[in-house]
């Protein structure tokens, strides 16, 4: 059996120290996730290129600075001459990377997943990282529609992290076939809408939260958990 840390993270595109984007908001972010350990880390509302944080790549500074070897920035959409998305950073190398852009009916921004195959110790990890819309329930539940395809389809074990703007209740009753992490963990104000899904040949311990809103370096809490892969 393969163990290792998984966190998942929405870092507010580093602007909430300040209420705009700094150097500073994104050291504080990368020394933030440095500190929790993570082996591998999926982050949500990354810019790469924005002209609102300097044509930065946020996910590149960040995985220099907290020690990650590898990442995948996963575009949600063009967005202010750059692109704004995910990404998952990694001490374990990629294997195969994909972004998967939803065919969406309801939400109107742009949304997507996007995974990586990871070599942990010789065993093929999956990794699933995304962002729901936000716009509505409607928009959130179009989105959800698109996720829950994508990962029925997709025919092996696998772990999903994301900000899914809802409740553990909604997730459990639109995605089939997984487990969830978080089942009242609070990671944005009094809410529990970030979370890592998993399923059958995956197990899941000591699901907590990091606080990161006290700074704040985010207006999200850091949820991790330790995983074990058969």
């Amino acid at each position: 059996m393969k163990k290792f840390t998984l966190a998942s993270f929405n870092i507010g595109a580093c602007s909430k120290m300040f209420g705009r984007y700094d150097e500073k908001d994104l050291f504080a972010v990368a020394d933030l996730i440095r500190s929790v350990g993570a082996d591998v880390i999926a982050l949500q509302e990354v810019d790469r290129g924005c002209a609102r944080s300097g044509g930065v790549d946020m996910a590149a500074v960040i995985a220099r600075r907290a020690g990650y070897r590898y990442r995948h920035f996963i575009t949600i959409r063009p967005f202010q001459g750059g692109r704004y998305g995910t990404a998952i950073l990694s001490r374990f190398p990629i294997l195969k990377r994909k972004t998967i852009n939803y065919k969406v009916e309801v939400a109107k921004q742009g949304t997507s997943c996007g995974y990586v195959v990871l070599d942990v110790d010789g065993v093929a990890v999956t990794v699933f990282n995304t962002h729901l819309s936000c716009e509505s329930e409607a928009a959130n539940l179009d989105t959800m529609r698109c996720l829950d395809g994508i990962l029925s389809s997709y025919g092996r074990p696998f772990l999903c992290c994301g900000d899914f703007n809802t409740s553990p209740a909604v997730v459990s009753a639109h995605v089939g076939g997984v487990r969830l992490a978080n089942k009242d963990l609070h990671t944005y104000a009094d809410v529990s809408i970030d979370n890592v899904l998993y399923t059958k040949g995956i197990s899941v311990s000591d699901v907590h939260t990091v606080d990161a809103t006290t700074v704040p370096v985010s207006d999200h809490n850091v949820l991790v958990c330790k995983v074990n892969v058969k």
